[in-house]
């Protein structure tokens, strides 16, 4: 195991550079530049100026020459600092890091709570109204967008209603609140986002459990369970549901890179102080530094849930072994 863990570590550096290449290189492809968010509202700035600046911030060089320099930074563990308001990237990310992983451990967290015991009762029930009902919600939750849901949803439960707020992690008078009132205001925030955020991963998770309980319940042992007088619940969820878990896993893994990507169109839209729509506004106005502190923090969170995934393979099945 421990053999295994050091080899998926060190196939990290390739995989994360890999990805920062890609990065800047699309982001060179990309129309405008950093100067030209920061000029266009200021008439008073000359052509010379705009020249002296690129120069100083270096934007003169060539895309592998400014790439080579940020990769050297890097090692330090130095992303640079904005050029927007000249606050170091890393400073910048940390601040909007915890809110993200708070909205997406939540959104993780719900559809595991609901996903699985759906997909349970709907196989153990198979062909049933239940199972009929799920199934109609898949298919409305797979072709759902996240930004028409996130929209009806605050039409309807934000401003029709008014029964929770559409923007915003708290509300202004937040620190004047007491301790349960800061927990009430937190919660009714993240309500919202949450629910968007989670709602097609729902769908797919509750199906792939339905399909992977299926093909465990035929098996000889599982009959052999029953046939041992077990109790229905315990050859359910001792027998039947472990054995099932290792696709349930592996989705898993893949639902990871689909939140973090999601989140930005949902912190967007939800005005989310989170690390999605930090790099929605760097990516407008082409902070490359920010986006590609950004990019790497996600990928990194990524290929970690990955492998948090593939390590759990050996709790959820013994006979597997990583050597």
């Amino acid at each position: 195991m421990t053999t295994y863990l050091l080899r998926r570590l060190l196939y990290l550096i390739p995989t994360l550079w890999g990805i920062t290449v890609l990065s800047w290189g699309l982001m060179q492809l990309a129309p405008g530049g950093p100067l030209d968010q920061m000029v266009a509202l200021n008439v008073k700035v000359s052509p010379e100026v705009k020249v002296r600046l690129t120069r100083e911030l270096g934007l003169d060089q060539p895309w592998y020459v400014q790439y080579g320099r940020w990769l050297k930074r890097l090692s330090r563990l130095d992303f640079g600092q904005s050029f927007k308001d000249g606050q170091p990237v890393l400073r910048k990310i940390a601040t909007r890091l915890p809110a993200t992983l708070l909205l997406n451990s939540l959104a993780i967290g719900v559809i595991l709570l609901v996903a699985v015991p759906l997909g349970v009762y709907a196989a153990v029930r198979q062909g049933g109204w239940f199972d009929r009902l799920t199934t109609i919600w898949v298919f409305i939750g797979y072709s759902t967008p996240a930004f028409w849901l996130a929209l009806l949803l605050m039409i309807l439960l934000g401003l029709k209603l008014g029964w929770l707020p559409i923007s915003r992690l708290t509300s202004l008078g937040f620190p004047g609140f007491p301790w349960w009132g800061k927990a009430w205001d937190l919660l009714r925030h993240l309500v919202l986002p949450v629910f968007v955020l989670a709602f097609t991963g729902l769908a797919g998770l509750s199906r792939y459990t339905r399909a992977s309980m299926l093909e465990v319940i035929r098996q000889d042992y599982i009959r052999t369970a029953r046939a041992k007088g077990l109790r229905e619940s315990r050859v359910i969820i001792r027998h039947a549901l472990r054995n099932a878990l290792i696709p349930i896993l592996t989705l898993l893994g893949f639902i990871v890179p689909d939140l973090i990507g999601g989140s930005v169109i949902v912190e967007t839209i939800f005005a989310y102080p989170g690390m999605g729509r930090l790099s929605y506004e760097a990516i407008m106005t082409r902070d490359y530094f920010v986006v590609m502190g950004v990019v790497v923090i996600s990928a990194f969170l990524t290929v970690l849930g990955n492998l948090l995934a593939d390590l759990s393979y050996a709790y959820a099945d013994p006979r597997i072994r990583y050597r």
